[in-house]
C-alpha cells in the first residue's frame, strides 16, 4: 500500500473546509499526513482547519504562507513538507468520493505497456460541476471542463491540478512547480517538463465534484486567467497582441458550441468573455511592464 501524504493549497477556503476535509478523512486509501496550506487567507481557513485537526481520522498539520504568493508556492510548501514517497493533491473546494485515493494509488502501482522504467508518475481523476442551476455555473460545466471523459487515458498531455497524485521525486527532479505563473498554468507547465519521460494517467474512476459557484463577474474573471496565464515572465506588447488573437480563436469554438447547442443565453455571456478579456491582456501588460 502506498504511503502517501495529501495536501490541500488554500486560499480564503473556509466557505468549503467543513465538506472537504471530512471528505478527506474519509477516504478509504490510509493518509499519513493531511498539510493544508494557507496561502496569507484572510479569512478563518486556518482556525477552522486546526478545529477539524482535533480528533480527526489521519494527521493534520496547517502551515501558514505569511501572504498570499500564489498557488505554485502554495504547493512547492507542500512538497517540500512531505515526508512520503507518494504525494496527493485536492483543491479545497473539491469533494471527493470515499474511494477517490484509492483509485489514483491504484493507477499509480498498475503495470503499464512498454518497457518504461519506474512506472506511471502522476495520476489525474474525473472532476465534475456539482452545481449547473445558473448560466454562470452552467457555463463553466461545457466550457471549462477539468475531466478527459468516461475513459481512461494514457498519456494526456496534462493533468488539471485539482486532484492528484505524483511521485513526488518527480516534482523535485522537475525543479517544482514554476512559481512565476501564481494561481493558473502551474499544473500545466509542470507537466508539459514530465510527460516526455514519465508516463501520466487520467482515470475517470477517481471522482470527484466542484463546489464552485460563480457570478457573470467572477466566471470571466477566471476564464481569463484560465489562458492568459498571467506568467509571461518579460511581458512584451507581441505576447499581449499574440494572447488577443489566442482569445478571438477561443471563442469562436465556444460560440460554435453554443449555437449547436441552440444555447442563446450561454452564447451571450460567451461574447461578453471577449472584450473583457481583451482588456485585462492589455491592463496587466500595463502593469507589468510599469513594475
Amino acid at each position: 500500500m502506498l504511503d502517501i501524504t495529501l495536501y490541500l493549497p488554500c486560499y480564503n477556503a473556509a466557505p468549503f473546509l467543513d465538506r472537504v476535509l471530512p471528505a478527506v478523512m474519509a477516504q478509504t486509501h490510509p493518509i499519513t499526513e493531511v498539510l493544508v496550506i494557507d496561502d496569507g487567507s484572510r479569512d478563518d481557513t486556518a482556525a477552522l482547519a486546526q478545529r477539524h485537526a482535533q480528533g480527526a481520522r489521519y494527521p493534520l498539520r496547517v502551515i501558514r504562507q505569511p501572504r498570499n504568493m500564489g498557488l505554485a508556492v502554495a504547493r512547492n510548501t507542500a512538497i517540500r513538507a512531505c515526508t512520503t514517497e507518494f504525494l496527493a493533491a485536492l483543491d479545497s473546494d473539491v469533494l471527493p468520493a470515499p474511494d477517490w485515493l484509492e483509485q489514483l494509488a491504484a493507477e499509480l502501482s498498475s503495470d503499464i505497456p512498454g518497457d518504461i522504467p519506474g512506472g506511471v508518475s502522476g495520476v489525474g481523476g474525473e472532476l465534475l460541476e456539482m452545481y449547473q442551476q445558473t448560466l454562470p455555473d452552467r457555463w463553466r460545466a461545457v466550457h471549462m471542463v477539468q475531466h478527459r471523459g468516461p475513459n481512461k487515458v494514457f498519456r494526456p498531455p496534462f493533468l488539471w491540478g485539482c486532484n492528484t497524485l505524483f511521485r513526488k521525486q518527480v516534482l523535485v527532479d522537475a525543479g517544482l512547480y514554476p512559481e512565476h505563473c501564481r494561481t493558473n498554468a502551474e499544473d500545466v507547465k509542470l507537466c508539459e517538463s514530465i510527460r516526455d519521460e514519465h508516463v501520466l494517467i487520467y482515470t475517470n474512476l477517481a471522482k470527484c465534484l466542484h463546489l464552485r459557484r460563480d457570478s457573470a463577474a467572477s466566471l470571466r474573471r477566471n476564464w481569463w486567467k484560465w489562458y492568459y496565464y498571467g506568467c509571461y515572465e518579460q511581458p512584451t506588447w507581441r505576447k499581449a497582441w499574440a494572447s488577443c488573437g489566442r482569445t478571438l480563436r477561443r471563442c469562436r469554438e465556444l460560440l460554435r458550441r453554443d449555437a449547436a447547442d441552440l444555447d442563446l443565453p450561454r452564447g451571450l455571456l460567451t461574447l461578453s468573455m471577449l472584450p473583457y478579456a481583451w482588456a485585462m491582456d492589455w491592463l496587466d501588460w500595463w502593469r507589468r511592464k510599469a513594475a
